[in-house]
């Protein structure tokens, strides 16, 4: 997490060399005090009448990391900043974010409802949000700020500079993914597929039904938001070669790559050793040795510039409508 801080840090702070003369970007540092009741206490620099940006992701432990920003703020609040904005690259609890059985806690919802009310925060940016309607959840509304198109560059860089778009397909996991993106096929010139399967129960192995689309002999792209446990994707790629796909490319805007059952070492094994060629993720959430373990079967696109430059747009008032664009990087 210091890593990703001190990167945007670097990305902001040269996004506002035209400003410098109203915004000069410096580290906050704050202090964590454990008491022998478990209790925590945090402190924090002066930061009376500034501009504070406060940047969270999921890491664990999460519960006791989100404990620690409610303290964050409400230290962050003592102080008098002129404004606050939070942003996370990956919000811990956004995947609890509604009741779909009974007497079960919906923490993504009470989540926002906490910042809000409680700590009074009212901008908050949210990085490719595992649904959408997160953001409303937050009163205003949050930003949401789109990582899609890292993934869309990377495929128009990487992979068709030596495969022609019709040796190609972007295939989606489930109806979520295909509406979703459904911008991705048309922006990159390549043909979709689907693949339709049900989910009884929560669990996070789902059962894979069907394939649609024209995949044999074809190198096939999975675009999805997330990748946890591996357990779909791993059934899908299975899908895909046994329909006669050339080559099976996993991308996911956030690679969370954990599994309760599972250390990560022996995930990352599970991984490596499967019908997946590759997997591209962001690094919204931080990666730690799970890129060595990959042994070159994973690719990380950092989120730096793109949380730098979103950053700057909010600081300064512009709007950041131009980065949901499906084009070109921007800055």
């Amino acid at each position: 997490m210091e890593c990703m801080s001190a990167q945007v840090e670097t990305e902001l702070r040269n996004r506002l060399g035209d400003e410098s003369d109203r915004y000069c970007v410096e580290t906050c540092q704050h202090s964590v005090s454990t008491f022998s009741n478990q209790n925590i206490e945090v402190q924090v620099d002066n930061v009376r009448d500034h501009v504070v940006v406060v940047l969270h992701t999921q890491t664990p432990p999460v519960s006791d990391h989100i404990v620690e920003l409610l303290a964050l703020l409400d230290a962050i609040n003592n102080a008098h900043p002129r404004q606050t904005f939070v942003v996370f690259p990956y919000m811990p609890y956004s995947r609890s974010d509604r009741k779909n059985r009974p007497r079960i806690s919906v923490m993504g919802q009470r989540l926002p409802e906490i910042l809000n009310k409680v700590l009074n925060v009212r901008r908050v940016m949210l990085l490719e949000p595992h649904d959408p309607h997160i953001k409303q959840y937050f009163v205003p509304t949050a930003d949401e700020v789109p990582a899609l198109p890292l993934l869309v560059n990377y495929i128009r860089n990487e992979y068709l500079t030596t495969l022609k778009r019709e040796q190609c397909a972007i295939v989606f996991a489930d109806s979520s993914a295909a509406k979703r993106f459904e911008e991705v096929p048309s922006s990159l010139g390549i043909d979709p597929a689907y693949i339709y399967k049900s989910r009884l129960d929560n669990s996070e192995s789902p059962n894979v039904k069907v394939v649609t689309g024209k995949i044999r002999g074809k190198h096939c792209l999975i675009v999805d938001d997330e990748i946890l446990t591996g357990n779909t994707v791993l059934k899908d790629a299975a899908l895909l070669k046994q329909e006669g796909a050339a080559s099976v490319r996993m991308l996911a805007v956030h690679g969370a790559l954990c599994d309760q059952k599972l250390t990560a070492e022996e995930l990352m094994a599970k991984l490596m050793d499967s019908p997946v060629d590759e997997f591209v993720v962001t690094d919204s959430v931080p990666l730690g040795d799970k890129v060595a373990l990959a042994g070159g079967k994973l690719k990380v696109i950092p989120i730096a510039p793109l949380l730098g430059e979103a950053c700057k747009r909010l600081i300064l008032g512009e709007s950041l409508s131009e980065l949901h664009r499906l084009g070109p990087d921007i800055g």
